[in-house]
């Protein structure tokens, strides 16, 4: 896992004006150690380092989706939900870790115990099976911040503003 991944991914965000007023706010180790005692598991590094960082708040990165403390505490509750009420013929195994749960229809996962920086596994109502999206946290978190930077760059252009430049090419 690069140490460097969550610095660059919140230092291209502020970039893009994403953290509107300052920086994220992160969970506190009590906070963490609390989401791992109720979901009875150990969580990766990668992941760790991501709550302590943003994971309180973290401006409009990600906005319409739950991820933050303490919504996702019950993430897990409502993934299992969900995949009962699509007569899901899958299930989440015990290490399983709901970390985002999108509009009630999709979540995304990763299994700990298995790395510090685990693969991450995506699942969309009424889907057959999970289907990894990422070899690894930092890995997803790096093209999720991508994705974000490129969509506040398109909106900047859109609203006739001059382009953000963070050090890689506009895609058009």
């Amino acid at each position: 896992m690069a140490h460097d991944f969550l610095d660059a991914a919140l230092a291209r965000l502020a970039a893009a004006g994403l953290f509107p007023g300052g920086r994220p706010s992160g969970c506190t180790p009590d906070e963490i150690a609390e989401i791992e005692a109720r979901c009875g598991i150990a969580l990766p590094l990668s992941y760790r380092r991501f709550l302590a960082a943003m994971g309180r708040s973290a401006g409009r990165f990600l906005v319409g989706t739950d991820f933050t403390y303490p919504l996702l505490l019950d993430l897990r509750l409502q993934a299992d939900r969900l995949l009962v009420e699509c007569s899901a013929k899958i299930a989440l195994n015990a290490a399983d870790f709901v970390f985002t749960l999108h509009q009630g229809y999709q979540f995304l996962f990763f299994r700990c115990g298995l790395s510090d920086d685990p693969p991450v596994f995506y699942y969309e109502e009424g889907a057959p099976g999970f289907v990894q999206v990422a070899g690894s946290f930092s890995a997803w978190l790096t093209g999720c911040v991508d994705d974000e930077v490129a969509a506040a760059e398109d909106l900047h252009r859109s609203c006739g503003e001059r382009p953000l430049r963070l050090g890689r090419p506009v895609r058009r």
